[in-house]
């Protein structure tokens, strides 16, 4: 028997095909902070409703593993808090810059803002 965790992210609340992940960065919905980049599409009223989110780290822009994993959780977690605000929506969130360590509370805040701008805009 397999239990969902209470604080987990559900599987179909995640973009994981590349087309879905090309259907969402087609969309020119596009909101942007100093490090992350938010791209939105809205989604058809028949399916599911919940929000979506994709994650794009890419290697060249922060190359140890460790902290593209970091990064990635934190957005994750932002966006599992919030996802209420952005319900019907898909998004990615795209690293823009590489970050300090230290910014970890900085990119959660971003993340957050971010989402709650593509939430009042749409």
């Amino acid at each position: 028997m397999i239990t969902e965790h209470i604080y987990s992210l559900p599987k179909q609340c995640r973009l994981r095909k590349a087309d879905e992940f090309r259907a969402v960065l087609r969309n020119r919905t596009v909101f942007e902070s100093l490090s992350l980049r938010l791209h939105i599409k809205k989604t058809k009223p028949v399916s599911n409703g919940c929000a979506r989110i994709g994650l794009i780290v890419a290697k060249k822009i922060e190359r140890k593993a460790v902290r593209r994993n970091r990064i990635k959780r934190l957005i994750r977690e932002a966006f599992r808090k919030h996802r209420q605000a952005v319900q019907g929506m898909d998004c990615v969130m795209q690293l823009r810059r590489s970050v300090e360590p230290s910014d970890s509370a900085h990119i959660y805040q971003e993340a957050i803002m971010l989402l709650q701008k593509a939430a009042r805009q749409l």
